[in-house]
């Protein structure tokens, strides 16, 4: 039979363990919820960090692009109409001799260059087509002009016609203006693919070119560093979209973008 105090001694440290258990339990237990509230909270500053970043960016964007229209219509309605005033005075000038005519001649043809930069420099400021007629007709008339002026063949697939806010069709419009000009600009290419495609929920805009690409491991870097591809990226930020680049060096470049609607659908 055992000895009561060798029992006792056994409940004793029976419920001194148990009682540990049970503590390291509620702290584990603790320990979890409180890492989870943490967690949580990390999450929701993080959120909230986002969306005031968001934010900011959207107001530098908005700020930019009211000064863009400013600059724009005074470039328009001002310089444009200057120079065509000047022009039509050059007109006048009466043509004394062959060098006469062929220094006004000149001066003509130097002002109509001007005025066409003009208009075309105005045009890139404020799309007044973009503001009468929509999103779809503004690219549209954009690649004509381009194409009007470059050896570049850019086909361009449209499905819908877009019912946005003029804003986020600015945004969108932008975007594909930097994309088409990197293209231009950059790529060294003879062919350029544009898509861009409504659903219920975003839009995807695809921008495959066949130009001279560059490797992958310098994606991230370009990112960074290029300017045309760090507005872009700004843009895309601000939209709350996301921006995947594939490429390959003498392979061309495919930039995909989606773009969700939440922020611009049915408010024309």
């Amino acid at each position: 039979m055992s000895d009561p105090k060798e029992t006792e001694l056994q409940h004793l440290i029976f419920g001194s363990i148990l009682v540990m258990l049970l503590l390291a339990v509620a702290i584990i237990t603790f320990f979890i919820v409180y890492q989870k509230r943490l967690l949580k909270e990390q999450r929701r500053l993080q959120k909230v960090k986002d969306d005031y970043q968001r934010q900011l960016l959207g107001f530098s964007i908005s700020i930019q692009e009211k000064e863009r229209v400013r600059i724009g219509q005074d470039m328009h309605d001002e310089i444009g109409s200057a120079l065509s005033a000047i022009k039509m005075l050059v007109n006048q000038l009466p043509y004394t001799d062959v060098e006469s005519h062929q220094l006004i001649s000149g001066i003509k043809n130097g002002l109509s260059n001007t005025i066409s930069d003009v208009r075309t420099i105005a045009n890139n400021l404020f799309p007044s087509v973009l503001a009468k007629f929509g999103l779809a007709d503004a690219l549209h008339h954009h690649v004509k002009v381009l194409s009007a002026s470059n050896t570049l063949k850019i086909d361009m697939m449209i499905d819908a016609k877009f019912e946005l806010n003029y804003e986020y069709e600015l945004a969108i419009y932008r975007i594909m203006q930097e994309l088409i000009n990197n293209v231009i600009n950059h790529a060294n290419a003879k062919n350029l693919l544009i898509i861009l495609n409504q659903t219920t929920e975003c839009i995807l805009a695809t921008v495959k070119d066949d130009g001279c690409g560059f490797d992958a491991e310098i994606i991230e870097d370009l990112i960074q560093t290029g300017i045309g591809i760090k507005s872009i990226q700004t843009r895309v930020a601000a939209m709350q979209a996301s921006l995947k680049i594939t490429s390959k060096k003498d392979a061309g470049t495919l930039i995909e973008i989606h773009i969700p609607l939440n922020d611009g659908k049915d408010q024309k």
